[in-house]
């Protein structure tokens, strides 16, 4: 089993391409297209990041719906972002990158074109956009493949919480290491196909919650891509032998109690037959003057010295 430094770019190929196959029976071979300018891209790039497409073109959509002007969404506050994009996940992060994003086109051109990103090569693509504030990996993977069409694999949270489920990248890589892992399995022309599958199942709600557990792998090992899908599929086990323990201490522990209670009513009945025979407590009565004789022996004893006097 190679370790994650030592797997072969043929291994990645071929784990990319089975995983591919088994994601389009789910979600379809079609790919949805995006042609927008460089800033309105980055702002549906925003919305996109941990969301589904369809909930990100429509909270997208919205944002211009209700905001006159990009001026507008750029002097706005966050929180009043935040509640117009409620209803995606994150939304009080997208509000900041969008009015970020906004802030710094502005400053920079005092306008809201800007085309001449596309004009850069990779590295000065990528320090232009690092001096974003907030600026994610996704957003600039998103941005860098659209826009200047760069060989990127755009990865987020939520899809990089899913490729570790299924085995496809190290368990310990945050989502620049992912995306550089990957890099090397999938080609250009199939990044953001592949991309879009990887979304598809990391935002669909039959499995967000097992997506959002610790990866449980012994190993790791591309080529079990097909398995590791399996079992994220599959039902959970459930550890019931762990549980039933305390509850069968429980019920003896209630049986216990039941039988000392069960022994101290059926004892109850047995003192009202001690207390029947009165006639037998009448010596009892005379103790009072035996010991009222032994009082008077021992004051007897008491005045004896005086006699001896």
């Amino acid at each position: 089993m190679p370790s994650p430094a030592n797997t072969k770019a043929s291994d990645k190929q071929q784990a990319v391409k089975k995983l591919t196959t088994l994601l389009q029976k789910d979600y379809g071979k079609s790919v949805p297209r995006l042609k927008l300018p460089v800033v309105e891209t980055m702002l549906f790039a925003a919305c996109l990041e941990d969301n589904a497409w369809d909930s990100a073109q429509a909270a997208y959509d919205k944002l211009l719906r209700s905001y006159f002007d990009l001026n507008e969404v750029r002097v706005s506050s966050v929180g009043e972002l935040e509640q117009t994009l409620r209803e995606l996940k994150g939304a009080e992060w997208k509000g900041l990158r969008i009015r970020a994003i906004l802030r710094f086109v502005f400053e920079s051109t005092y306008s809201f074109d800007f085309e001449k990103l596309t004009k850069l090569n990779l590295e000065s693509a990528q320090k232009k956009l690092r001096k974003i504030e907030y600026i994610s990996p996704f957003l600039m993977n998103f941005t860098l493949q659209q826009c200047l069409g760069m060989h990127v694999v755009c990865l987020d949270d939520s899809m990089t919480a899913a490729a570790k489920h299924l085995g496809i990248v190290p368990p310990d890589a945050d989502v620049d290491a992912a995306s550089e892992f990957l890099k090397a399995g999938v080609r250009k022309t199939d990044a953001f196909g592949f991309a879009h599958l990887l979304k598809c199942l990391s935002v669909d709600p039959k499995y967000t919650a097992r997506l959002a557990e610790p990866v449980e792998h012994d190993e790791f090992d591309v080529l079990k891509v097909s398995d590791r899908l399996q079992e994220l599929k599959s039902p959970k086990p459930k550890k019931a032998a762990a549980k039933k323990t305390p509850a069968a201490s429980k019920t003896t522990a209630e049986g216990d109690r039941k039988k000392s209670s069960t022994t101290t009513k059926s004892a109850a009945p047995k003192k009202p037959a001690v207390k029947t025979p009165a006639g037998k407590k009448s010596p009892s009565k005379s103790a009072p003057k035996k010991t009222g004789s032994k009082t008077a022996s021992k004051s007897g004893a008491s005045k004896s010295p005086k006699k001896k006097k």
